[in-house]
């Protein structure tokens, strides 16, 4: 059995740090919230359908003249796709006795009884919270690249090298249905050039208006049903978020931020539309997508309703919920993590990607 908290890099001695506002703990990286990227949908445990209607083709020419009817075979064509979440879980284990006698961080037990289950409160704080932001990672990482059929690169993937594919493999995330909906002609695409450098670098030499270009390609190509319509945001990597703030700032134009209340965080619009970006994009495609000298495509774009992209999920409140618990038996801490989870495109025309 091993500690959830490895203290094998940190001294131990009579003098070390003994009070929790003496200690420097690794940020959590930046993701946006669920909602801000996602319509959340709930209810979905199993295969369930999801119906499509379409409309009425041309109608309306000019009457024969006659008592004659002016009939159309016309019909109003059905499709359908399917929400297909899979069970998602992991499990933590965490022996106390295992936490080195001299680390003084958070209070031991006094009774010898209690020295496998009792944890300090701040320490549970801490377990739970580091938790619940991995469960978030996975999330996102997981409703972005998850792939059916992805490998590792040598073996027809993209993913690094040594990456244990089932961490991709489970379900086809947004982004593989995003690519297979551009190669259908049915989802408007901006090429970003500098995708396809053969180096970090050239990768990283993006032009100076790249952002702007993608925006405004993005937003010309559209379906004018998603212009026009509610939710539409653009979601992008931080790279391109960069040029794009540097392009303002290059040519001094003027930024337009709405603030909170607290006027502590902005929000960037273009032509009237939100912008999020993910930095949760750039981390996994830099951490899971990289061949050892480039990595697969590192600047994307796209822009759609949110409510076109749908998560599945059975519970919501499984998405942040866990269940901790300690084993007498075993004298073992676990936690335990679940839920269910599918993204979807729903319709491919209501989105433009740039990649």
């Amino acid at each position: 059995m091993a500690s959830l908290i490895d203290l094998a890099a940190l001294t131990t001695n009579e003098q070390e740090a003994l009070q929790t506002s003496e200690a420097i703990f690794e940020k959590v990286y930046a993701k946006p919230a669920l909602t801000d990227a996602h319509l959340v949908v709930t209810g979905i445990q199993m295969k369930t359908q999801i119906p499509f209607y379409g409309m009425f083709d041309l109608v309306g020419k000019a009457s024969t003249g006659s008592c004659a009817s002016m009939d159309e075979t016309k019909a109003i064509v059905a499709s359908n796709k399917w929400w297909d979440p899979m069970l998602i879980a992991f499990r933590l284990t965490h022996c106390q006795e295992d936490i080195a006698q001299l680390f003084k961080m958070w209070q031991r037990a006094q009774s010898a009884l209690a020295t496998w289950e009792d944890m300090d409160n701040e320490q549970v704080a801490f377990l739970s919270d580091r938790t619940v932001d991995a469960m978030i990672e996975a999330i996102l990482r997981i409703s972005s690249f998850a792939d059916e059929s992805e490998n590792v690169i040598g073996s027809g993937g993209n993913l690094t090298a040594a990456t244990t594919i089932t961490y991709f493999t489970m379900l086809d995330g947004l982004w593989p249905q995003l690519i297979a909906a551009v190669g259908s002609g049915t989802t408007p695409r901006y090429t970003i050039a500098e995708n396809g450098g053969a180096s970090y670098a050239a990768q990283n030499n993006l032009a100076a208006d790249r952002a702007l270009l993608a925006m405004r390609g993005l937003y010309n190509d559209i379906d004018s049903r998603a212009r026009l319509g509610d939710g539409l945001v653009f979601q992008m990597t931080d790279s391109l978020y960069r040029n794009w703030l540097n392009y303002l700032e290059d040519k001094s134009l003027a930024f337009t931020l709405e603030r909170t209340e607290k006027g502590k965080v902005t929000q960037m619009s273009y032509r009237g539309i939100p912008i999020v970006v993910r930095y949760d994009w750039d981390r996994n495609i830099r951490a899971s997508f990289d061949t050892g000298a480039k990595y697969y495509l590192p600047h994307r774009m796209l822009l759609s309703p949110i409510n076109n992209i749908p998560i599945g999920t059975s519970d919501e409140s499984d998405l942040n919920n866990f269940d901790m618990f300690y084993d007498r038996t075993l004298k073992t801490h676990y936690i335990d993590v679940a839920f269910y989870l599918d993204c979807k495109l729903l319709e491919d025309y209501m989105a433009a990607v740039a990649y």
